[in-house]
């Protein structure tokens, strides 16, 4: 089927038209606005927290994105839906009011804050979390300071322990019971002491309870002193009766002394007389302080010797060598003279005798050969670890 020419020509100028003609731009004006929500956040009282019965209680609120002139304040139960009490109906809405505590009993509640969005008719809201009311007329024994006199003592000493038992309640408690556990370095159990205080603590009354202990070895001890340690007092808080103090105790010195004795030497014959110092302690000697021995030998006179310091198991040996020209029993004595700390000052002094024979009489002698300070005596030296 042929077409005319001129209706071909028509339709191509139809077509070439349409490509190059402009579409007409769309343009679109959009109007938005944020939706301003209002809400009420309650800060105190908080969730998961103790609060006293009947005692005055702050609550706190902050109302955000609105406006809302009153509220009303509900006391929930758990579920936040149902009302124990009305703590305020359409106060001013003023971010705080004074609670007075009251419920219609002990346990756990809510608080809800509600108003009307003053721009809307709408109902905004705020709770917390759950908490607890409980009995706050209770004592409440709680350990104080602790203290050790002196804080650094050293082996052997006698250290004073105070401990400071306070009621902190609104209840008197009567008898309190107090329980020391000493824990000692390794090799020595640890010492438990227990202790009923025999008197009546009344509310935000305190007492210094006191013992006295020796220290038998160096090293770190920590003592734990606990208030009521069988739970026999209902307290308000039962997590603030326990404490610990921890106190090192050092080595220090005890010196002894060993000499010979019981010895039957023959008028005029020199006989050695040996004196031993011995450090049997776990600290060194002071290196400032001097050390001497006194020695007093009879018809011989007394002699002092300087002793250097002496590390933890090391000796001092001194010798003295007499005759006599006349028999009978000689008394003898060594005396250590040491001015600083040692662990016993009890043990520093030995005495003994030499009997000087004629020469015609028997020289043996049933009497140790040797005598220490300790108490000790010993037939050899070699006893001694010299």
């Amino acid at each position: 089927m042929r077409y005319p020419i001129a209706l071909i020509l028509l339709s191509l100028t139809f077509i070439f038209s349409s490509i190059n003609t402009p579409k007409e731009a769309l343009s679109t004006e959009t109007n938005s606005s944020e939706n301003t929500f209002t809400n009420i956040t309650v800060t105190s009282p908080s969730g998961g927290q103790d609060y006293c019965f009947k005692r005055p209680q702050a609550i706190t609120w902050l109302t955000t994105g609105g406006t809302v002139s009153t509220v009303s304040i509900h006391l929930m139960h758990p579920n936040g839906q149902t009302i124990n009490t009305t703590i305020a109906n359409n106060i001013a809405n003023t971010g705080s009011h004074l609670w007075d505590g009251m419920a219609t009993g002990l346990g756990n509640y809510r608080i809800k804050i509600s108003g009307n969005d003053d721009a809307t008719p709408a109902m905004v809201t705020g709770q917390t979390g759950v908490f607890t009311l409980k009995n706050c007329d209770k004592p409440d024994l709680q350990v104080g300071a602790l203290q050790v006199i002196p804080n650094s003592p050293g082996e052997g000493q006698v250290v004073r322990f105070i401990g400071k038992v306070m009621n902190n309640g609104d209840a008197p408690v009567v008898n309190p019971v107090v329980t020391m556990k000493v824990k000692r370095p390794a090799g020595l159990a640890t010492q438990t002491f227990t202790k009923e205080i025999e008197r009546t603590l009344d509310k935000n009354q305190a007492y210094d309870f006191l013992k006295e202990f020796r220290v038998r070895k160096p090293g770190n001890y920590t003592i734990t002193f606990i208030m009521d340690e069988a739970n026999a007092v209902d307290e308000l808080y039962e997590n603030n009766n326990e404490k610990d103090i921890t106190f090192p105790v050092h080595g220090l010195p005890d010196l002894i002394v060993c000499m010979s004795n019981g010895k039957r030497p023959p008028v005029g014959r020199s006989r050695e007389i040996r004196m031993v110092v011995k450090n049997i302690g776990s600290g060194s000697t002071n290196p400032d302080t001097g050390i001497k021995l006194r020695s007093y030998v009879k018809a011989k006179g007394v002699k002092h010797y300087d002793i250097p310091p002496l590390a933890p198991g090391a000796t001092h040996t001194i010798k003295r060598n007499h005759s006599w020209g006349l028999a009978g029993t000689k008394s003898l004595s060594a005396r250590i003279i040491y001015t600083d700390t040692e662990v016993k000052t009890n043990n520093n002094e030995v005495q003994g005798s030499f009997f000087v024979r004629l020469p015609h009489h028997d020289y043996y002698s049933a009497d140790p050969r040797i005598k220490c300070s300790t108490g000790q005596t010993m037939y050899d030296w070699d006893d001694m670890d010299m």
